[in-house]
This record gives structure tokens, sequence and C-alpha cells, in this order.
């Protein structure tokens, strides 16, 4: 059984370039293992979009988070990444949260 993963979108980032991002995140899913378990698209008007990406990734029982760039996570990577792995292209950021 494939883990799961989120694909993330920020649209003020994705604009018109929405189809190819959605594209990058199924070939990354494809390419790292992943079952895409859903796309979560934010914006700058998401209330609270933190508590939503990790809420998100928590009800589907994803362990990563997939985007076309950190870009895409709103300069919150970092709290994101405490709950599961952010991976991009360009790389993966491990979650750095504590095991119980």
């Amino acid at each position: 059984m494939q883990p799961k993963a989120i694909g993330l979108l920020l649209l003020e980032i994705t604009g018109s370039d929405r189809q190819r991002h959605e594209q990058v995140i199924k070939q990354l899913a494809q390419r790292q293992g992943y079952e895409l378990a859903g796309l979560l698209t934010i914006g700058t008007d998401t209330y609270m979009p933190t508590t939503l990406v990790v809420g998100t990734v928590c009800k589907a029982g994803a362990s990563a988070i997939l985007a076309p760039d950190l870009a895409h996570f709103g300069g919150h990577a970092k709290a994101v990444a405490l709950a599961c792995d952010l991976v991009t292209p360009a790389g993966i950021v491990r979650r750095s949260g504590v095991e119980r």
C-alpha cells in the first residue's frame, strides 16, 4: 500500500499556471511513490491556512504534502513540517515533529 499525500497550491502563485502545477504534483506523487489523496488550494484570504493544511493531512491519513515549490507553503513550511514531510521537485523537507 502506497503512503498518502496531499497536493498543495497557493492560488496567488499558481495563477494561470494551475493546470501545469497540478501536473507537477501528480508527477511528483508518482515519482515518489505516493497515492495522491487530494488537492488543497489556499490563498491569502484562507482562514488559518497552517491549521487547514495540517488538518487536511491528518484527516486524509497522509504522510506528506506535495507542492511545485516551497513558496506554495506561504511562509508556513517550518510549521507544516512539524506534522508531515514537504515534497517538492527540488527536494524533501523531512517531518521534524516529535514522534509519540
